[in-house]
């Protein structure tokens, strides 16, 4: 009996070592195929790694987001509105949800450094989402993004 319960701890040992060994490989399989079925339904320049989308600022479509104070709306999967995409300084850019917070209009483009609501009830915001005038008494929605030398990096907010 003995060796039968040696052979049993040394099966869960070595169980237990295999579990640790699969379970980042099954991760980083997942991550993989996560970014194919994602990828699948983006717009063809917008590229996907690791969760992260990346927007090459060259494309004609991201070229706003060279300039301060401009940004772009970026469709994605899962998402009932667009993201906007703003460059906020040189060094700076922000990602936030399209939709106001008050009533769930959308939120327009920036013009002249501030985003308005499109409902016209005099929802203001910066360039980073935050509010500036009322009804909204919160902030636009924020996702992780940043600049990586010519490319935008944003956070899959799936």
């Amino acid at each position: 009996m003995a060796d039968h319960d040696m052979d049993r701890r040394e099966f869960l040992a070595g169980s237990a070592t295999l579990l640790v060994m699969v379970t980042p490989l099954s991760l980083l399989i997942t991550s993989c195929s996560s970014d194919s079925a994602i990828k699948a339904k983006l717009p063809a320049e917008v590229g996907i790694k690791n969760g992260w989308l990346i927007l090459d600022l060259a494309q004609p479509r991201f070229r706003p987001l060279t300039l301060v104070g401009d940004g772009v709306k970026l469709e994605l999967p899962a998402r009932p509105k667009p993201i906007i995409v703003t460059r906020v300084s040189p060094s700076e850019v922000a990602a936030f949800s399209s939709i106001c917070p008050h009533a769930g209009y959308e939120v327009l483009l920036p013009e002249g450094g501030k985003l308005m609501c499109g409902s016209g009830h005099g929802g203001l915001f910066d360039l980073r989402g935050t509010v500036l005038h009322g009804p909204p008494k919160s902030n636009l929605e924020r996702f992780e993004a940043r600049l990586d030398q010519n490319l935008t990096l944003i956070r899959y907010p799936g």
